[in-house]
């Protein structure tokens, strides 16, 4: 997918969070226009599978202690370590375009964490596509299977601002993720509302000695099932828009 903004030469896009936040609104305009109008879940299976074309595998994936919960495929005959219902050992074998998710996140309660993976890996293909594109066709920078293949664990793994391509790749992909799952303008009013009739007149939580954290604790909570999201994603979400001021709960 071409995208009107400035690139690395490397390939690499430089994006801001309110560039990613237009390219979701633009991704959103054309398949799921309903999710800028009202707080709704957005169908991820169906956007990556249906709109961007790609091939979503439950599998397990890396070694048992490596924690990778969501994997893109970026090259062709690609070789991934996994392992089987028995624990041993095994490679798959999978092609350009194929999406593995953990058989970790299977389960009624791994819903919104699944959710977010799919959303993740998505955001990946949307955004990195080029850049891997461009950096497979000069030889000096392929290193063992860095170009193959992106492995993702969990939401916002790195401290600080990005540094290195790798995480400036999860930075935006993460950001892309949240801002598709959570529609900018939709989710601050609907976030906005729900923080209000709980009694919250200034419209926004904020971390202090005095605060009600059970109360807090309930409005993220309603926030995140209403777009089925996880608490923790529409913590983050909400940090970010500023309907959190200070630190998180």
């Amino acid at each position: 997918m071409q995208l009107n903004f400035p690139k690395k030469e490397n390939g690499m896009y430089i994006l801001s969070r309110d560039d990613i936040d237009c390219i979701a609104t633009a991704i959103l305009k054309k398949y799921y226009p309903q999710n800028l109008e009202s707080p709704l879940p957005l169908n991820t299976i169906e956007l990556l599978e249906e709109h961007l074309g790609l091939t979503i595998k439950r599998k397990y994936i890396g070694t048992l202690r490596s924690g990778i919960l969501g994997l893109i495929v970026m090259n062709d005959d690609v070789e991934i370590p996994s392992y089987d219902d028995m624990y041993r050992p095994t490679v798959l074998q999978e092609t350009y375009g194929t999406v593995l998710i953990s058989q970790h996140l299977i389960g009624r309660d791994n819903i919104p964490r699944r959710r977010y993976t799919e959303a993740h890996e998505g955001a990946h293909f949307i955004l990195h596509s080029d850049y891997y594109n461009q950096a497979k066709t000069t030889i000096a920078k392929r290193s063992n299977n860095h170009l193959d293949y992106i492995a993702c664990r969990q939401v916002e793994i790195y401290k600080g601002p990005p540094k290195s391509d790798a995480e400036w790749m999860e930075w935006q992909a993460d950001s892309l993720a949240a801002s598709l799952l959570m529609p900018k303008d939709v989710f601050y009013k609907f976030a906005k509302n729900v923080i209000r009739e709980n009694g919250v007149s200034r419209g926004y939580l904020i971390n202090s000695p005095y605060a009600n954290k059970r109360q807090a604790i309930d409005i993220i909570t309603e926030i995140a099932q209403k777009f089925n999201v996880s608490y923790r994603a529409a913590q983050i979400r909400m940090l970010h828009l500023g309907l959190i001021k200070d630190n998180s709960f």
